[in-house]
């Protein structure tokens, strides 16, 4: 079980992601005059097409692994209040989190200081090129890094094994019945049109395919925030945006159970779509969710409001089919 305190869970998934760039900032004040400024920090395959200047390439490492260990801690210290770990699955929420920040910690603390070796004692920073091997060694690291971390944090609560069934609601053989929720994430909307933006000002201003880029992913985001979640005679629909893609679809004959739960990010690996042993989640914010078993086994769970309404309907609609 957890047992430590929010302090300590803060440091535990924190710390390591803001140690990462210790070294890397060691290097850059030691080996000053070894270095070139600005320094090469940037790479494509035929070489250096960035560079940054030595205090200011400090001042990003140290932003950047704080940045990252300041996210990792608020996300463990929310997630772990209402994470609890399933006995029926072998996901632990709180070990996989502290060891996806320890393992990011590690393969970005071994890219930042490896770029740094590249340009020791370099005459012509746009001819450096920093080689796959730097890239390996930090995805070793990160795979070091993330099993240290697993095996450092403490297991997650165990839960009950599951909510119980949802009451199915009685329906004649010719009765037709529908159900439907929409869901939003504010802040994963406002975070969509902000990217736009920002991809649109820097298409125009500075680099169109990093623009593009941006604004590209800001459309994924905002199309991935607002879910529509319909129940009727057909099983269980859930679309995303307006286009209503991605989209899922569960018949009533591939159900062997509904319930209605209170739907923790953590447990399943965040927000958003999530893909874990054994479920497959889409989770806009905690709180009341549908969480429907499939014939095969695997779990189904969604978060909308008046969860328990539509899990009763759809029971039904399953008990009517069988």
């Amino acid at each position: 079980m957890t047992t430590l305190g929010p302090l300590r869970l803060c440091l535990l998934a924190g710390l390591p992601p803001a140690l990462s760039a210790v070294p890397n900032i060691v290097l850059l004040a030691v080996a000053a005059d070894r270095l070139p400024d600005p320094l090469a920090t940037h790479f494509t395959g035929d070489g250096a097409d960035g560079f940054t200047g030595r205090v200011p390439t400090m001042a990003i490492s140290a932003g950047l692994g704080l940045g990252l260990g300041i996210l990792f801690a608020v996300i463990l210290l929310v997630g772990a209040r209402t994470s609890v770990r399933r006995p029926d699955t072998p996901v632990d929420p709180v070990r996989s989190l502290v060891a996806t920040a320890w393992s990011v910690g590690g393969f970005l603390g071994v890219i930042m200081l490896a770029a740094t070796i590249a340009n020791l004692d370099a005459a012509d920073p746009a001819r450096i090129t920093l080689s796959g091997w730097a890239f390996a060694a930090a995805a070793l690291a990160g795979l070091l890094f993330g099993a240290a971390g697993w095996l450092a944090a403490p297991s997650s609560p165990v839960g009950a094994p599951g909510p119980a069934p949802a009451e199915p609601l009685a329906l004649g053989r010719t009765e037709r019945v529908s159900w439907s929720r929409r869901a939003v994430s504010p802040w994963m909307l406002l975070t969509g049109v902000v990217a736009v933006l920002m991809g649109v000002v820097v298409g125009f201003v500075a680099q169109p395919i990093t623009g593009a880029l941006l604004a590209v992913s800001g459309i994924l985001l905002a199309q991935l925030a607002v879910l529509r979640v319909v129940v009727d005679q057909r099983g269980l629909t859930v679309g995303t945006g307006p286009l209503g893609w991605p989209r899922w679809r569960l018949r009533p004959g591939d159900i062997a159970e509904v319930s209605a739960d209170d739907i923790s990010p953590l447990r399943y690996g965040g927000y958003g779509i999530r893909m874990i042993p054994g479920a497959t989640a889409v989770v806009l914010r905690a709180g009341p969710g549908l969480v429907v078993t499939r014939r095969s086994g695997r779990r189904f769970v969604v978060s909308v409001d008046d969860a328990g309404t539509g899990a009763g309907v759809l029971a039904g609609v399953v008990a009517r089919a069988d």
